[in-house]
Order: structure tokens, then C-alpha cells, then sequence
């Protein structure tokens, strides 16, 4: 275990820093996320870390087949786990996502070679 991190997407209403409500607890802290380019892979149901980085092994085999070149050991280390529901909702209507970083060389490479 490393640490845990929540994020928050904020309303368009929020287009500038200076509009966020500023946090009341020291421990919670506003960054800018800067866009970004990547591959997802969405699936239901309840989500625990085993699940998801068996979710993110199959994204990379999938990846590779399509010819992409991954340093699986670093993808393993920096994947996002986005759940998009609280706990209490029934499992099979809960939203989850596996998010794997892209360089813009391997986008390109995708972008090539699926164009119609």
C-alpha cells in the first residue's frame, strides 16, 4: 500500500481557481488537473483494488495486441481508479472506470491505425 487519494470534479460553474470555495480542513488540498490523454476501460458492479488492477491487466493486454507499447510495471504503479457512485448504491448500477496515461505517440499510433 500507497496512499489513497480522493478527487472531486467540479461544476463549469468553477472555470477559474479563484471561484473554488476554499477547503475548511488542512488535509484537503485544490490542484489543477491538467488535461490529459489516456484509455479507459468501464465496467459495473462493486470495485476493491484487486479488482481493479485486474481490470487494468486486461486493459494493457488489450493495448498490446493493438500494438501499443506499455512499461507494464509503471502503468501498474500509475493508474486512476475512478468510481462514479456511493457506496450504497446497489452494485450492478454502480459505474467504475480504469484509466491508463497515453503519450501522444501512442494515441497517434491508435488514431492511425483504427481510421476508417
Amino acid at each position: 500500500g500507497g496512499t489513497k487519494k480522493m478527487q472531486f470534479i467540479l461544476p463549469a460553474e468553477y472555470d477559474s481557481m479563484d471561484k473554488i470555495p476554499k477547503p475548511t480542513k488542512s488535509n484537503v488540498k485544490i490542484t489543477e488537473v491538467p488535461p490529459a490523454t489516456g484509455a479507459v476501460h468501464s465496467f459495473s458492479g462493486s470495485c476493491n483494488d484487486e479488482k481493479a488492477r485486474d481490470k487494468v491487466k486486461k486493459l494493457i493486454t488489450q493495448l498490446k495486441e493493438d500494438g501499443v507499447e506499455l512499461d507494464e510495471e509503471e502503468v501498474m504503479e500509475k493508474f486512476s481508479l475512478w468510481q462514479y457512485h456511493p457506496p450504497f448504491t446497489i452494485p450492478m448500477m454502480r459505474r467504475n472506470e480504469v484509466w491508463i496515461d497515453l503519450q501522444e505517440t501512442q494515441v497517434d499510433y491508435l488514431l492511425n491505425k483504427y481510421k476508417n
